[in-house]
């Protein structure tokens, strides 16, 4: 069970299915569709969606809001990705893979190092450079 508010510009690629389930308030789900583009899924109270294995998403919850996300109990050798999505074009900046992730201790400072790299930031595809506190989704009325 997840409380907003919860903001983020990291996108997750899950080696399953996560289900999203809003149990008060709702939230913008951004994913990266098959042809590489950002795309909005609105998911209202008391609704639910199945995001498929390894399409990359970055929930975003206004303050107050609840869900529920359910996923399988990852192990040890389970890898899952924090990918990062250039602002302009899309195309891929930044991917850190990783086994058993610590959410406190290793979400963190993953987003910390992305934000403190500008070499990481800068799109090799378009040369646009990131800013380390960009503009999110708004959230949902």
């Amino acid at each position: 069970v997840i409380r907003g508010p919860n903001r983020r510009r990291d996108f997750h690629d899950d080696p399953s299915d996560e289900i999203f389930y809003m149990l008060r308030g709702g939230m913008t789900l951004e994913y990266i569709d098959d042809d590489g583009g950002r795309q909005n899924a609105i998911i209202q109270e008391g609704e639910m969606l199945l995001v498929p294995a390894h399409t990359p998403h970055s929930p975003h919850r206004p303050a107050d809001t609840w869900g529920l996300v359910i996923e399988i109990k990852r192990g040890a050798r389970d890898q899952e990705s924090l990918l990062w999505f250039c602002e302009r074009c899309d195309r891929e900046l930044h991917r850190l893979t990783m086994s058993a992730m610590d959410i406190e201790r290793d979400l963190r400072a993953a987003i910390e190092a992305f934000d403190a790299s500008a070499d990481l930031r800068t799109c090799r595809h378009c040369n646009h450079i990131q800013s380390d506190h960009a503009p999110l989704p708004e959230p949902p009325p």
